[in-house]
């Protein structure tokens, strides 16, 4: 829209901060790189179940990544190996910078996908609500991202995914190519928005206003289409109920006379 400044990569073009030393410890274990799994505050209300997919799958001899797990109990997942770390915040940004991390996991919240993308990291996504569908659509159609559903998968399945990710390097190619596309801009998100306000304090915002502030309640909501709907199917379906009464009363009076030369 006009009125309106694309700033989704604000928080992703900051500078990548140094990971505090517990997490750079785990990381430079880690001889295959690191899976990063985080859903925000929606996987601590997921039932057990689910929570029990993630670790199998993690805990599998045919998992070789390392994984850092955001996780508000942290002791969901118990691991002899040490090969995952549940934290209950992690520095999602910093850690998608570096390049020790291979995949992440999400749930398809936008800041996850443009943060995702402006640091090209494959995605598994597992939409749960929102606008995460629709994002995840976007994603997958770019080549970057496999979706799956939350309520319906296994452990063999994610494994199996993961593994794509990984192996497949079309999902890497699509990934550099997003970030390279959301970071090929003249100006940073910052100076965008410092730029467009110091447009609208030159020349008002009149002419990057939208249509929509002009129509009324009715037309904004597109009641009166709703209004012309709704008489066309009334007059539709009057129209079938006055034919279906004609017919019957053709087909009744044929049937009259029939019985009537009949008892004569």
């Amino acid at each position: 829209m006009p009125n309106t400044v694309p700033i989704g990569d604000i928080m992703a073009g900051q500078p990548g901060q140094a990971l505090p030393p517990d997490l750079e410890d785990f990381m430079s274990a880690s001889n295959d790189g690191v899976m990063l799994l985080s859903f925000g505050s929606y996987l601590d209300f997921v039932v057990p179940e689910i929570v029990d997919k993630f670790c199998d799958a993690f805990t599998d001899r045919k998992n070789r990544l390392r994984v850092i797990w955001k996780m508000k109990d942290t002791n969901v997942c118990p691991d002899d190996n040490g090969r995952i770390k549940l934290m209950s915040w992690i520095p999602q940004n910093d850690l998608l910078a570096d390049p020790r991390v291979q995949i992440f996991i999400s749930h398809g919240g936008f800041n996850s996908i443009i943060e995702s993308a402006y640091h090209a990291k494959p995605l598994i996504i597992f939409p749960i609500g929102a606008d995460q569908p629709s994002n995840a659509a976007a994603a997958e159609s770019k080549g970057f991202a496999i979706r799956m559903d939350i309520s319906d998968f296994s452990s063999e399945m994610l494994l199996s995914n993961i593994e794509m990710l990984l192996n497949d390097l079309t999902y890497r190619r699509n990934a550099l190519l997003s970030s390279a596309i959301l970071r090929d801009r003249p100006h940073t998100a910052a100076q965008r928005v410092s730029a467009m306000i110091d447009h609208v304090i030159k020349y008002g915002d009149r002419h990057l206003r939208t249509g929509a502030f002009e129509l009324s309640v009715a037309q904004f909501f597109m009641f009166d289409v709703l209004v012309v709907v709704v008489m066309l199917c009334i007059v539709v379906l009057l129209f079938a109920i006055l034919v279906c009464c004609r017919v019957y009363r053709t087909c009744r009076r044929c049937c009259c006379k029939q019985n009537k030369l009949k008892t004569a």
